[in-house]
């Protein structure tokens, strides 16, 4: 039976075509996903390698409850431990680091900014060894200044040139004297290294470092060198490897990486879901076509097995043929990204081959999708009785609805009654599992029953185009007269739109509900805040007075933010936590953060506000630990706020006292608010708002790292990060839609071919070939159309009802995106039309004769 399989892929090769593409590009887009997320990996992991140099590190202990968290914080150390490792047997240099962020100013005067990746300043000693030096000297005093070869690349600069750095919110004037790499891709990352002895008074005014860096002897044994090393420190420190620090170091990355994967993978399971209608009906229509081929198989003796085994070998090669061709366009597909990404300013090592795991992984998804897709077809075939099939002229054997109607509309309605308990009952249990059950069985329940609807909806679809005579008429008949056609050609495009609309409504609504907090809660005119791509910032506290001294500014609130552990009221850690510090009472009248219970009034040294969803109470205590101290703190009030939320809203008395793991704080109550990360100004009564805009944007001109903003460009600000989002999101989708357009012009050769004779026949009683053509374009519009009303209806319902159950988490308001639906409907036409193309131009090229000949 293999070779009688074989024979029948090289006979009918073009119905197998399409199909096999479908394979291609999801297999594709899952093996270049999963070397993606290798390349990335390698990426980072050489990055850390490179740049974790040293034999040993000596750094502080977990805090309590972050030894194995993914994202460990460590005590800080004195840095005069260097000189106390320098003293153990077999280390001959230790050197206390330190690193900030910082900007970078190009050679056009703007920041050097890519991808989101940080600017990182680094202290260099004069011992440090571990990089190459291209060009230059090395850098000495705090005007100098030298770059790794990619920040030099992406900033324009060059040895001799005299540019700007900002290191926390004060800009310098330095001069560039080196070039150096790590050997390795910094991932967009801008690396700047500056004399140790001008910036670690900056990045560590108290003396605390998070790591000395320790290298042992030529030849000398490092487990023993750090078994001494260890007797010689504090008990608060810790001594790591090389491997060890590096591992510690990449599990946030892996962690984020995992993330990625996991939200890459969803796409590749719809696109393989959507792979698969293409498959099941490529094998449907086949198996339709050839049944007589089957049935003098079954006539010469073929069992019902054999006929099975026949088509499964056939879906098994393609399978094969399909993921193998797969593995070669995503490594194709991976490269292309690689370039997009290194064009965006973040270079990745690309060399990473396809590993044996994502091949074999791929080709068992392909081969596996392929052969399920053909399970049915096969046995519809192997169960034809060999009389009625040759007895039957046209071999097609059109199944009653009955079964589908029932299974369809039992699915259908337990999704809708899913999907309905979770939009009214705000306190059911498993809110979201319910609803996600709920549209899945929506989903599920109209492809199963699309059959049914198929035929009332396209006739009401297709009453305009019934004027086009013949061909509107016609194409309404051949849709209506065959349901499972038409529903199976359009379960992918329906899926896909139904994924589009829902994201784009749920998109349009968080816009709307954004818009509508910031402009209730939002009381003062403008907000000065950090602009997101240049990393964390820090306002100079001889700004902050200037901006507060405006001509018409009546009050400016500063707020600044702080991360710390925090222990909860029922034992639960939690090692990183973001808290707002402000003075609570007056910070509220400048933005109104929605208070719950208690009051804000009540917040100081011993007192916190905590967000609604946070695991506390009124009266509860939370201990709160920093660098600096520990405090046990009551929660006094309760907030639910639209913008700059947080877990803890504290004071700058318990921030004193606390510190944060994140920079360096006061210990100073009334210092924690000099140099703020963001300030609310809220302007005289009559003062001129442009007037006071400018001159606040003057100030702060100098640290390349604050916007000032009303409430309508905030909302704008989100607005576009939505959009940026929602862009990725329907590039991945993309794909599944165009796999749902190869599953329409699949269907439509498959059955211009199945109507053959019929179209002989209409051509020879007269009809044109551009009638035919037209009749078969209107054929695929409509099966287009159909499946986007059908998908976007259902995404936009099930889309309402996750932001009501999402109403608690900002989504307050429902926008329904009409000019993006109409959108998707002209989409439709045009992709209908597209597919079509080639499918009409085959039919209308037909020789009459042949046609009518045809058995």
């Amino acid at each position: 039976m293999l070779k009688v399989a074989l024979r029948s892929i090289r006979a009918h090769f073009k119905q197998f075509l399409l199909t096999t593409i479908a394979v291609v590009l999801g297999i594709a887009f899952l093996s270049g996903t999963l070397a993606l997320r290798a390349v990335l990996s390698d990426t980072f992991s050489s990055l850390l390698s490179s740049t974790v140099t040293s034999d040993l590190y000596v750094t502080g202990k977990p805090i309590e409850g972050t030894e194995d968290t993914t994202a460990v914080i460590t005590e800080r150390i004195d840095s005069s431990l260097a000189d106390e490792a320098k003293q153990v047997e077999g280390v001959t240099t230790a050197h206390a680091g330190a690193s900030v962020m910082g900007v970078l100013v190009g050679a056009d005067d703007t920041p050097v900014t890519t991808s989101g990746a940080p600017t990182l300043i680094i202290s260099l000693d004069d011992e440090e060894t571990d990089m190459t030096w291209v060009a230059g000297k090395r850098p000495k005093g705090g005007s100098e200044i030298a770059l790794e070869s990619g920040a030099m690349e992406r900033s324009g600069l060059k040895v001799g040139d005299t540019t700007h750095v900002v290191v926390q919110g004060q800009p310098t004037e330095v001069t560039v004297v080196g070039e150096f790499n790590y050997g390795t891709s910094m991932a967009g990352a801008t690396v700047i290294h500056m004399d140790a002895d001008w910036l670690m008074p900056l990045a560590a005014p108290d003396g605390k470092v998070t790591s000395i860096s320790v290298n042992v002897e030529d030849g000398a044994d490092v487990e023993a060198v750090k078994d001494r090393l260890a007797q010689a420190m504090p008990d608060s420190t810790r001594v790591m490897t090389k491997a060890e620090m590096i591992k510690e170091n990449n599990k946030p990355i892996e962690q984020v990486l995992g993330f990625v994967q996991t939200f890459l993978l969803v796409f590749v399971v719809v696109a393989m879901f959507v792979g698969s209608f293409i498959i099941m009906n490529s094998f449907a229509m086949s198996v339709r076509q050839r049944v007589r081929e089957f049935a003098l198989l079954r006539a010469v003796g073929a069992s019902p097995s054999s006929v099975f085994g026949t088509v499964f070998l056939q879906a098994l090669v393609i399978g094969i043929i399909g993921s193998a061709l797969g593995l070669v366009v995503g490594a194709g597909l991976l490269q292309g990204i690689v370039a997009l990404l290194e064009a965006a300013g973040m270079p990745l090592d690309s060399g990473v081959p396809m590993t044996p795991t994502i091949i074999v992984t791929s080709m068992v998804m392909g081969v596996l999708v392929t052969v399920v897709g053909a399970l049915l077809p096969a046995r519809d075939a192997a169960m034809t009785h060999p009389v009625e099939a040759m007895r039957d002229a046209g071999g097609a054997r059109e199944k009653s609805l009955v079964l589908r109607t029932v299974l369809g509309g039992l699915l259908l309605a337990a999704g809708i009654a899913g999907v309905a308990a979770a939009w009214v009952n705000e306190g059911i249990d498993q809110r979201r599992l319910i609803l996600g059950l709920g549209a899945a069985g929506v989903i599920l329940g109209l492809l199963v029953l699309s059959p049914v609807l198929a035929r009332p909806i396209v006739s009401l679809i297709g009453l305009p185009l019934r004027l086009i005579r013949p061909s509107g008429r016609l194409a309404v008949r051949n849709i209506v007269h065959n349901p499972r056609r038409t529903a199976n050609t359009s379960g992918a495009l329906m899926v896909g739109m139904a994924l589009v609309c829902a994201g784009g409504t749920l998109a349009a609504s968080m816009q709307t509900s954004t818009a509508d907090a910031i402009n209730t809660s939002l009381k003062a005119d403008f907000v000065i805040q950090p602009v997101q791509s240049t990393g964390t910032a820090v306002m100079p506290a001889e700004m902050a007075d200037e901006i507060e001294q405006i001509d018409g500014v009546a009050t400016a609130e500063r707020f600044t933010g702080h991360m710390v552990a925090a222990t909860m009221p029922d034992g639960t850690q939690a090692p990183t936590t973001n808290t707002i510090v402000m003075n609570a009472a007056a910070f509220n009248k400048a933005m109104d953060l929605k208070v719950v219970e208690g009051s804000l009034e009540d917040v100081d040294a011993t007192h916190v506000a905590v967000r609604e969803d946070v695991d506390a109470t009124m009266g509860d205590t939370v201990t709160l630990t920093g660098p600096l101290g520990t405090v046990q703190a009551t929660v006094v009030a309760v907030v639910d706020p639209d913008a700059i939320r947080a877990d803890f809203y504290t004071s700058p008395e318990l921030a004193a006292g606390v510190g944060s793991w994140t920079r360096t704080t006061p210990t100073e109550a009334d210092q924690v608010l000099d140099t703020p990360l963001g300030m609310l100004l809220t302007l005289e009564e009559g003062a001129d708002a442009g007037a006071v805009r400018d001159k606040a944007e003057e100030i702060l001109a100098p640290t390349y790292q604050y916007s000032v903003s009303n409430a309508e460009e905030l909302s704008d600000m989100v607005g576009q990060q939505v959009n940026r989002t929602l862009a990725i999101v329907y590039g991945l989708l993309g794909l599944s839609i165009v796999i749902a357009v190869l599953g329409i012009v699949n269907t439509l050769v498959l059955s211009v071919s199945e109507r053959t004779r019929e179209i002989g026949l209409m051509r020879a009683v007269g009809l044109g070939k551009s009638q035919l053509g037209g009749s078969i374009v209107i054929e695929s519009v409509l099966t287009a159309v159909y499946g986007t009303v059908l998908g976007g209806a259902a995404g936009v319902a099930l889309a309402a009802a996750l932001r009501k159950v999402l109403e608690d988490n900002g989504l307050t308001t429902l926008s329904i995106p009409w000019g993006q639906l109409v959108a998707m409907l002209v989409l439709s036409v045009v992709v209908g039309v597209m597919a079509a193309l080639w499918p009409a131009l085959r039919a209308s090229r037909m020789p009459v004769l042949d046609a009518i000949a045809t058995e």
